[in-house]
């Protein structure tokens, strides 16, 4: 641009109108129009260059990809604990590789990989393997985490009404409007489709005063909070509060739940009531649950002021229902109809109860609106007392009974009632019993659930079950018609016996153990008896090359009585057995079987014994009137091998072979089979190992040897290093002998040569001399 600017100040422009004959009568203006022109294209098809440029380098943007910050967040989230489960994954299949390459290399005929090599391979791939599990459930976690927010809980409806008391309550309708989550990433990592339910748990809700109004924040409401234990997808429900501050119709609901809290600020609808429950009373009529409701029109009003009939208004056509909380219709008739209800008029209705209920809704339908009541009845009456709890053995079995009393007090009734129409009104028909474990509530009897079809009133029962499992307490679960759920009572089992016996038992009375080590056994002692007594501790048949003791686990000392209390009737003993370090192969992979019986000071005075252990038969063991558990030991001889080599160092010359003899050991306490010989050599030698396996080798059985190297062709002189070791396998298990190094000295051919002239001149050396000595002598 410059330079065309300075072409046209200096006449570039007038030389060519020169030329062509061309004559402006003003050219000053017309040199600046054309220069403007010029200037104004120019600027233009920059411009238009520019729009097409940036119109193919930026394209418009996807709506797709558009994400809102907390969108944008938890992907990131997301994205990072995904490319650490990428990274562990890659890392896994790694030393996968490495771990199967190692392996391949140790099972080729002249391998140079170690055990511990490819030991510390598969612990580096299981390590790995580990990480990659762990970074799966950590992206889980992450992905299910971010989610919190879509839960939501609404509020459908609130409604203020007052009770027939007089005090002001109302009533909130919260619903979850949720949907179903499926977790993309987890579900490609499982392969398979995740969806987090709609469901919220344990929902708090917490009605407060909305700030402005005094005491802005304060909880102003009976019960302070209450608690929704669950509650599904597209599921409501209804919360009843009574207001403790009055003239109060804008609050502040506050909900917790999923670790969130939501506060929302509610207008109250008010609502009157206009026909009033003033009571309802629960009663019965022979064997039939009855509900009397005394309904007025109008609301409640002091017994002092008077009430003008004279104009009065009335309402026709009352409908009359009782429900449960279900809305299910549990009172008959199933309707009532008041066709006229007056203005302070009182109307008494009898209902009988079809199900036996702590509240109740009374529904009134007029002028076309239905308005429920909530009513609250007295407690029922019935109550079932649990006289005992005994727990007692027979025949190595536990067994408990439990007696049962029907307690119930009397119900609302006529002061001339019979006893006969006491006794009926308050006996309990279909009582269902189970005795439960006191930590998970499973059923731990059997029976696992006896029914008593009538209980009257002052009556008892007695059931007997079958202890499953050997508890102190437990829970005895009522249920009867008249509870809405079952009752569940936590009790203490007495102890009966007819005699005073220990039960012995032991979880693991079944054990291994190698010769020269020991063995031990845990000991459970249960005595029911609850006076205080003094037991021995005795051994029945152990092989007597095998010795034992008894042990107290927490103080480690040693026992040969043990005394109960009415503190402490169970006691925990250890039996630790040792084992020779040599014993017969006839005893070695056999079952040894004895017994351990804790007997009273008669029984044992009588059965005799030396040092807590007895010699008895088979029919003198089942006559023992004390507690006996038999006991199972399996001798195992401990496989060790070693390699003797007598000559470790060996000296070669260049081009030829180390032959040597070794000698292969067993020094352990069992015969062993499939022995095999390793050689660890350099990788361009050979060897040969003869035998390569040793099929069998008895206890302190001896094997010889014998062992080839052969090194290369081209090898230089020096020391080289070789290894001769042994392995075999016992019960799924490798055990090798200690490795035994060879060291071969190689020499050169001419080395040796040189060797041999030196030494045979230093010999013709001395005899020359010898010669001469002797002609001077002679001399």
């Amino acid at each position: 641009m410059e330079v065309w600017k300075k072409r046209w100040e200096n006449g570039w422009l007038e030389g060519e109108k020169e030329e062509t004959g061309f004559q402006s009568s003003n050219p000053p203006v017309f040199q600046s129009l054309t220069l403007l022109l010029a200037l104004a294209s120019i600027v233009g098809m920059l411009f238009v260059i520019t729009l097409l440029a940036f119109a193919e380098d930026s394209p418009p943007p996807n709506s797709n990809s558009m994400r809102t910050r907390d969108e944008q967040a938890r992907h990131i989230k997301i994205e990072i604990e995904r490319q650490k489960m990428k990274s562990a994954e890659k890392l896994m299949d790694k030393k996968k590789i490495e771990l199967e390459e190692l392996q391949a290399m140790m099972n080729e005929k002249n391998n140079i990989v170690t055990v511990a090599e490819v030991n510390t391979a598969k612990e580096d791939y299981e390590t790995a393997v580990s990480d990659y599990e762990q970074a799966k459930l950590e992206l889980q976690r992450v992905e299910l985490e971010s989610l919190q927010d879509e839960w939501h809980i609404t509020v459908e409806e609130t409604r203020l009404y007052e009770s027939p008391e007089g005090r002001e309550r109302f009533s909130i309708t919260l619903r979850n409007s949720s949907s179903p989550v499926r977790l993309v990433e987890s579900s490609k990592v499982v392969g398979q489709d995740i969806i987090i339910s709609a469901q919220i748990d344990d929902i708090f809700v917490t009605i407060r005063e909305q700030e402005g109004y005094g005491s802005s924040g304060a909880i102003i409401t009976e019960p302070y909070e209450q608690r929704i234990e669950t509650l599904k997808e597209d599921e409501s429900v209804t919360l009843e509060f009574e207001l403790i501050k009055e003239n109060i119709r804008d609050v502040v609901v506050e909900l917790k739940y999923s670790g969130r809290e939501e506060q929302k600020n509610i207008h109250l609808k008010q609502e009157d009531p206009y026909i009033s429950v003033m009571s309802a009373r629960r009663y019965k009529e022979g064997d039939r649950r009855r509900l009397e409701v005394v309904l007025t029109y109008g609301a409640l009003s002091d017994e002092t002021e008077e009430i003008d009939t004279t104009t009065a208004q009335e309402i026709n056509n009352v409908y009359v229902s009782i429900k449960d909380e279900t809305a299910a219709i549990i009172g008959f008739p199933y309707e009532y109809r008041i066709p006229t209800l007056k203005d302070g008029e009182e109307k008494t209705l009898d209902f009988e109860l079809r199900r036996n209920v702590d509240s109740l809704v009374v529904s009134l339908k007029y002028l076309e609106e239905e308005i429920p009541y909530r009513i609250h009845l007295e407690e029922d009456t019935r109550h079932i007392s649990i006289l005992s709890a005994k727990k007692f053995r027979v025949e190595n079995q536990m067994m408990v009974t439990i007696q049962l009393k029907n307690t119930s007090t009397t119900e609302a009734m006529s002061g001339n009632a019979t006893p006969e129409e006491i006794a009926a009104a308050n006996e309990i028909r279909g009582i269902y019993v189970s005795l439960l474990d006191v930590t998970d509530d499973t059923n731990i009897v059997k029976p696992y659930e006896e029914k008593i079809p009538v209980l009257g009133y002052n009556e008892t029962a007695e059931l007997t079950f079958q202890l499953q499992k050997d508890v102190e307490s437990l829970k005895v679960s009522l249920n009867y018609p008249e509870l809405p759920q079952p009752e569940m009572r936590l009790i203490y089992l007495q102890k009966e016996s007819a005699l005073d016996v220990v039960n012995v038992s032991s979880l693991r009375f079944s054990q291994e153990g190698n010769l020269g080590s020991k063995v031990t056994y845990d000991l459970t002692l249960d005595r029911l008896a609850e006076t205080e007594n003094t037991f021995q501790l005795r051994v029945i048949n152990l092989l007597n090359r095998l010795s034992f003791e008894f042990q107290d686990p927490e103080t480690s000392s040693r026992q040969s009585q043990v005394k109960f209390t009415q503190e402490q009737s169970k006691r925990n003993l250890s039996l630790i057995v040792y084992l020779p370090e040599e014993l017969d192969a006839s005893y070695l992979d056999s079952t040894l079987e004895f017994y351990v019986a804790v007997l009273d000071e008669a029984e044992a005075s009588e059965l005799g014994g030396v040092n807590n252990r007895l010699d008895l038969p088979p029919d003198q063991i089942a006559s023992i009137q004390g507690g006996v558990e038999r006991f199972e030991l399996i001798p195992k001889g401990v496989p060790e091998i070693e390699v003797f080599v007598q000559n470790a160092f060996q000296t070669i010359k260049i081009g030829e072979e180390v032959n040597m003899t070794a000698t292969l050991q067993n020094i352990g306490t069992r015969d062993l089979v499939d022995i095999r010989m390793l050689v660890d050599v350099n990788t361009d030698w050979k060897y040969s190992v003869v035998p390569e396996v040793i099929s069998s080798l008895a206890r302190n059985e001896e094997k010889e040897i014998q062992l080839t190297l052969s090194p290369p062709a081209d090898i230089g002189v020096g020391e080289y290093q070789a290894k001769l070791n042994a392995e075999v396998t016992v019960d799924n298990r490798k055990f090798e002998a200690r490795d035994r190094s060879i060291t071969v000295q190689i020499e050169s051919k001419t080395q040796m040569s040189v060797t041999t002239l030196l030494f045979g001149a230093l010999i013709l050396l001395m005899i020359g001399i010898i010669i001469v000595t002797v002609r001077i002598s002679r001399r």
